[in-house]
């Protein structure tokens, strides 16, 4: 029987058995096979373990010749690293003096040491400040700074391998971590994978040296000859297999399709994978080189303090975050699975930084590939197991392992490093691995009241059942909540030296628990260059524990969060982009798969764009720090995810804003766009303006007069304090108009006043903004009774700003008015699909449906609407109103008198108007404003004289009057009577229009 052929919980007794194996000839305990094999089956708790013995006789074979095969050596120095990108001058592994330099190689067998003053992580490539390298070997084999380091030894020699530097007489390599499962994919654990000749090359990559071998197969250090940085090979190989045999080109595809979706993990806590690749038939993995100790060896010198756990803490659950996120479970976690490297700059000794590393062996989740199906009932196969006391126990049941697996890996973790003891002792692997499934975690008391918040959380990850321990990020946001100090505070030196490259690097911790999956441009760049939709939610703040509003409505007043702030602003910078298509900014936030779905089904979208935030305070200098990504809104995960930092300059709100928009230049980069953002652009506002005119783009929305009456106010402050602008002025006038038609008659006509200055200013000043043009275009049709060149106008503006829902809505509105059927459905079905959650915009659409004599899909599409739009949502009254207006019209009382609620039947229309009139300044028939909603209700009820009542309604200044007049069937009496003549389109306005006419409508430079 093949390891391929063997349940999950069968591979994890075997794997129990060959770690306590390999730990017993490791300590110098001599065992032998068979004796072993023997023990195995005479165990009182072996059932049916007689099909197992030869495939465990072979796995220990291999344990027995891999161990025998090493050669152990130690080393004790410490010397200066060379960085990723600084000139060779010295031989290739060694230093100047052709001694191997120390390195901690990424891999699941070994891990060598480096002292903390000497550290670096071959990702960052640059040396920590102010820190003198070491000079030599401390005496007595010990580093300057008392740590022991050793390096993994080379297998090959120099006879073997000419021009290979030999290993350091005295070098030690690690005993690796015990791992049942190995890490491995099918039939290839505990087997050697790769030959004794170490090669040249690996594709791009030239071998320096061997750092480790083992049951995965060889690890090489080598140089990336493209970048000039160091990296470390993992090469996989599979002797049990032919090469001609099937089972063997499934494997190096999974791994192959599993390691592009590992390499979408960018975060500065997880080591990177750099690039997979094939040769020889054997796959390998590219990665980060790192420098540094495990935590399992920090964790031998004594527990964590409470602030260093917590800190540790957020590391690894902000690196989970970011994996979970894009569907990556790491399945193994353990101490020895993450590295203390580096810390930065810091001043602070007891400042800890950490990488997850063999997240390349990890299994992506059936989410993330969607083609890898398993039938009902059947465990996939390869799936990681994890290690004895650190394992979940779901896993120990030989289930699939989910996010919480990890979670219970993290609280392992944080318990050990916490209380100084393992939470699932046991003197084997099979002793913890009962204590996972019916043990108790036992804490030591004393320990636990130096920081009982701590413990508890501690206890809440370690929970049995999966479905009660929080998700990596509840646990990143409580940890940060119980730190101390601010995020990663003490990984940051406070002199005036500390850069933004630090930042960039020691920031990102502490808003490690939002940083979500990158997903690499070779991978995603056909998804992304594929985005023409977009919606911006609500980012997080992670600095405030409020709750976010994210019902989807209106602002209607209220002040913004920083939040909303900065998402208003991003919706306004990226609607500059050409070719695509922005919602209109409403709140909404997500926090799973499925919420992005919904919400991108609701906008009709592509792609979401989403993150979290902090401000952070170092010394004099304040820091924002953005991770964004953009998600998939069909299926709810991570296309692409990056971080954006920058330095702050001012605590004015458009002082931030100003310096937060850059980051919009940078997604639009992402999905082949080009955009030059507000920060970037000459035309740079003053920060007080800009900050009013966020503040008005924010209020702005059509369903509600009180954020329009603020959204004014807004555009008019930032108008005054900076005069060079022309949005705010332009946005004064297009304002001004949409709330003009909704206002009473002395009102309205001082808003078109100040409508008709506004744009005219603006126009003289940049004769291409487009707000100015249509608030022009509004003017023209609603005000003068200029049909033509409103016309024309609006026919310029949809041939060059395709994706303004606002350009079409108000042709679409003209068009209705023009009797333009076939035109005008089209481009009010087009503005209600770029901003699908306007009210107003939907109850228009059905108007016009209405209007060109389809009443029933009119009513059918409002009522829809009703039922499932929330009972919060003040601009119902617009589609009930609607609804209204059609049943009167249809002399159908008792229908209109139900959606007001009325418990007495209305059979007379004289009874039906008598209380519909004191409901009419509440539930009015539409967006018309007092005097055209009254015209409508007196025409029915009899009380008006036709011939006065066109000349009334123009003097009114009611900017709906030509559409209520072309269209509306309350106003049939009216459009015959001579008086109206003058105020209905003419023969020329008539004319036919459709989409692909629009040319026919440019407005020439001259007109």
């Amino acid at each position: 029987m093949n390891l391929d052929q063997l349940s999950a919980a069968e591979l994890a007794v075997i794997d129990a058995v060959c770690l306590d194996f390999e730990q017993r000839l490791r300590s110098g305990r001599r065992v032998s096979v068979e004796s072993v094999i023997t023990s195995f089956l005479e165990s009182s708790s072996a059932t049916d373990r007689g099909t197992l013995a030869e495939p465990l006789r072979q796995e220990l074979i291999a344990v027995e010749r891999e161990l025998d095969s090493a050669e152990i050596q130690t080393e004790f120095q410490s010397q200066p690293v060379r960085t990723p990108f600084q000139p060779r001058t010295r031989p290739p592994g060694g230093d100047e003096s052709g001694k191997p330099v120390p390195t901690a190689r990424v891999g699941p067998e070994t891990y060598s040491e480096a002292p903390a003053a000497a550290s670096v992580s071959a990702a960052q490539g640059d040396r920590p400040s102010g820190r003198p390298a070491s000079s030599g070997p401390a005496e007595n084999g010990t580093a300057e700074n008392g740590t022991t380091e050793n390096r993994q030894a080379s297998q090959g020699d120099s006879a073997s391998n000419p021009g290979r530097p030999s290993p350091a007489p005295g070098t030690d390599p690690q005993a690796g971590p015990e791992t049942v499962g190995g890490g491995t994919l099918p039939g290839i654990g505990g087997m050697q994978t790769a030959g004794d000749t170490i090669p040249d090359s690996v594709g791009p990559y030239l071998i320096v040296d061997v750092l480790a071998r083992g049951g995965m197969g060889v690890v090489y250090r080598a140089t990336d000859t493209r970048l000039d940085r160091p990296v470390a090979i993992k090469m996989l190989g599979f002797p049990h297999l032919a090469g001609s045999d099937p089972k063997r080109t499934e494997l190096i595809d999974r791994f192959e399709r599993e390691a592009r979706a590992v390499a979408a993990l960018s975060h500065p806590n997880i080591v990177e994978l750099f690039d997979v690749g094939v040769q020889h038939a054997m796959p390998y993995a590219v990665m980060e080189l790192l420098n540094g100790t495990t935590l399992a060896k920090r964790f031998a010198h004594g527990p964590l303090s409470a602030e260093q756990t917590r800190q540790v803490g957020m590391q690894i659950a902000g690196a989970l975050a970011t994996a979970h996120a894009a569907g990556v479970i790491h399945r193994d976690l353990k101490p020895q699975n993450i590295m203390v490297v580096d810390p930065g700059d810091s001043d602070d000794r007891d400042a800890i930084r950490v990488k997850l590393v063999d997240f390349g062996l990890s299994r992506v989740s059936d989410a993330v590939l969607p083609d890898a199906e398993v039938p009902a009932g059947e465990t996939r196969s390869g799936t990681i197991l994890g290690t004895p006391g650190y394992m979940a126990p779901e896993q120990v049941r030989g289930e699939s392992a989910k996010d919480a697996a990890d979670i219970f890996g993290l609280g392992c973790i944080l318990h050990e490093a916490f209380y100084g003891t393992a939470a699932l002792p046991g003197q084997t692997p099979a002793d913890r691995l009962a204590v996972t499934l019916a043990g108790d975690v036992q804490s030591d008391l004393n320990r636990y009241r130096e920081a009982p918040e701590l413990g508890d959380l501690i206890s809440h990850c370690l929970e049995k059942q999966a479905g009660k321990r929080p998700s990596a990020t509840e646990v990143y946001r409580r940890l940060r909540q119980l730190s101390a100090v601010p995020a990663q505070e003490s990984l940051l030196v406070n002199d005036g030296n500390w850069s933004r490259r630090h930042a960039m690097v020691a920031l990102s911790g502490g808003v490690a628990g939002m940083l979500w999956g990158l997903w690499p441009r070779d991978n995603a760049a056909g998804r992304l260059g594929d985005i023409r939709t977009l919606a911006v939610l609500t980012p997080r703040n992670l600095n405030e524990n409020a709750t976010q509003d994210r019902s989807g409505l209106p602002l209607a007043g209220r002040r913004m969060s920083d939040g909303e702030a900065i998402a208003v602003a991003l919706v306004n910078e990226l609607s500059g982009v050409e070719g695509l298509a922005v919602r209109p900014f409403r709140p909404q936030m997500a926090d799973s798969p499925d919420d992005f779905r919904r919400i991108g089904e609701n906008l009709n979208v592509d792609a979401l764009l989403t993150g979290a935030f902090e401000f952070q305070q170092h010394g004099a200098l304040q820091y924002w720090v953005f991770n964004w990504q953009l998600v998939s809104a069909q299926r709810g995960n991570v296309l692409y995810g990056e971080q954006f930092v920058s330095e702050l300059s001012g605590d004015q709100l458009g002082e931030r804003l100003l310096t937060q928009t850059g980051v919009a230049s940078k997604i639009a980069r992402r999905i082949d766009r080009v955009l030059v953002s507000t920060a970037q652009s000459g035309r740079f506002p003053k920060p007080e303006a800009y900050g009013c005119m966020v503040k008005g783009w924010a209020q702005a929305d059509i369903d509600s007069v009180v954020g329009l009456q603020r959204a004014l106010d807004c555009f008019r402050h930032s108008y005054q304090v900076d005069s060079r602008l022309v949005e705010p002025l332009a946005a004064v006038a297009v304002t001004a108009l949409l709330l003009a038609a909704r206002s009473e008659d002395d009102t309205a006509k001082a808003l078109l006043g100040e409508a008709n200055q506004s744009f005219v200013d603006a126009l003289q000043v940049d004769p291409d903004s487009m707000d100015a043009q249509l608030a022009q275009a509004m003017y023209e049709w609603q005000t003068l009774q200029h049909y033509q060149d409103a016309r024309d106008l609006f026919g310029s503006l949809a041939m060059t700003h395709e994706y303004k829902w606002q350009i079409q809505h108000q042709f679409g509105l003209l068009l209705t008015a023009l009797g333009v059927e076939s035109a005008a459905i089209d481009m009010l079905r087009a503005a209600s699909k770029m901003n699908p959650m306007s009210v107003l915009v939907r109850a228009d659409r059905c108007r016009a449906d209405w209007f060109f004599h389809y009443p029933e899909r009119a009513i059918r599409d409002a009522k829809s609407y009703l039922s499932g739009a929330t009972e919060r949502d003040p601009a119902n009254h617009l589609m009930t109103g609607l609804l209204i207006d059609i049943y009167e019209e249809q002399r159908q009382f008792g229908l209109a008198a139900e959606l007001f609620g009325w418990e007495q039947s209305v059979n007379h229309p004289e009874e039906y108007f008598r209380r519909r009139e004191e409901t009419l300044v509440d539930i009015p028939y539409g967006p018309f404003g007092p005097t055209l909603n009254r015209a409508i209700f007196d025409l029915r009820a009899g009380d008006v004289v036709v011939e006065e009542l066109p000349g009334r309604l123009d003097e009114s200044g009611a900017p709906m009057f030509p559409l209520l007049l072309a269209r509306h069937p309350a106003f049939a009496a009216v459009r015959e009577s001579a008086a109206a003549e003058r105020y209905l389109p003419d023969e020329e306005s008539l004319a036919v229009v459709t989409p692909t006419r629009q040319n026919a409508y440019r407005r020439t430079t001259d007109s």
